[in-house]
């Protein structure tokens, strides 16, 4: 009775260092196939995302950086942008199954918010108002990947990006949100977005633009500040709406402002721009970019603090 004991007690314990080691093995290759995964998103070029201004020179100019320009200095201007000091980035990784996989990326950028305003008094004299408020935005997008071929000796063990959602952004705290977006572009069908983060696009489907095509995009917004401000006063536009478009690893940037048009039989205010596209073949990222008023006129962080919401999205530029 004890041999027998003895041997039940054996076998239990190589039955448990035996499932310790698969399970470590298992963690293991789990871990390698999340780092893989990781690398494969931090150089693809359709995931790339970035809010920020590179210098204050870049507020308010319209002008795409990898053309000449200037800025005009007539009437009254609103130059404005992000100095972002701090950026985390966090990606979690779900395996869907042993070739499938997706990824949910979170980007929290921290810094301050900067606003010069002020008006040509005459032709030699320039009054101005600089002001800044701390910010933080945090963009969300999701990403599908498939593993071609099980060779974990292969750089990023054959990890492949399928497709990817638009970046949805908000500030913290926020009470603007972004309702609808529609994209025409010339000669093409519209695009009507609701929800950016179950729009998907892949190699396929990606916004595709021919070089010095024309784009008209309008977008829906609902702004729930209890203190919105008007600008300029009656027009009954309580945001400031543009275009980030040409943004790149490079550097690269644009902005076109957009006009109000107006409000729906729903209640929401909508503002309408055009975009001529510019950029040289590849690929580049469009970002539509909403800022509360008061958060541009007033420098009361308290009362008016860094309110914004964007939706990002990635396109490619072709020479025809």
């Amino acid at each position: 009775m004890k041999t027998l004991s003895l041997i039940i007690s054996v076998f239990s314990v190589l039955f448990f260092m035996a499932c310790s080691n698969n399970t470590d093995s298992t963690n293991s290759s789990t871990a390698e196939e999340e780092k893989a995964i990781s690398q494969v998103l931090e150089a693809d070029d359709m995931v790339y995302e970035e809010i920020g201004d590179a210098t204050e020179d870049d507020y308010g100019v319209e002008d795409p950086s990898w053309l000449p320009g200037s800025l005009a200095k007539e009437g009254f201007r609103m130059r404005f942008g992000r100095k972002i000091e701090e950026r985390k980035r966090n990606i979690e990784v779900v395996l869907t199954s042993d070739t499938t996989a997706t990824a949910y990326i979170s980007n929290t950028y921290k810094g301050q918010f900067v606003s010069l305003t002020g008006a040509w008094v005459d032709d030699t004299t320039f009054t101005l108002q600089r002001f800044s408020k701390p910010l933080e935005h945090q963009v969300e997008r999701v990403v599908n990947l498939v593993k071609f071929r099980d060779d974990a000796n292969l750089e990023r063990r054959n990890w492949k990006r399928t497709s990817v959602s638009m970046a949805d952004g908000k500030s913290v705290p926020n009470t603007i949100k972004i309702m609808e977006l529609v994209i025409t572009p010339e000669n093409q069908d519209s695009i009507i977005i609701t929800n950016p983060i179950d729009h998907f696009v892949d190699g396929v489907n990606i916004l595709t633009l021919p070089r010095f095509t024309d784009v008209t995009v309008r977008v829906k917004i609902e702004n729930n500040s209890s203190s919105l401000v008007e600008y300029p006063e009656g027009s009954g536009s309580t945001e400031n709406v543009r275009l980030q478009y040409g943004r790149n690893r490079k550097g690269h940037h644009a902005k076109a402002n957009f006009e109000y048009v107006g409000k729906d039989i729903d209640g929401y205010q909508v503002y309408e721009g055009h975009w001529q596209v510019r950029q040289f073949s590849g690929i580049h990222h469009a970002v539509i970019d909403v800022i509360d008023n008061g958060t541009i006129l007033n420098e009361n962080s308290a009362d008016y603090p860094y309110n914004s919401a964007t939706w990002g999205t990635p396109y490619l530029v072709t020479p025809f």
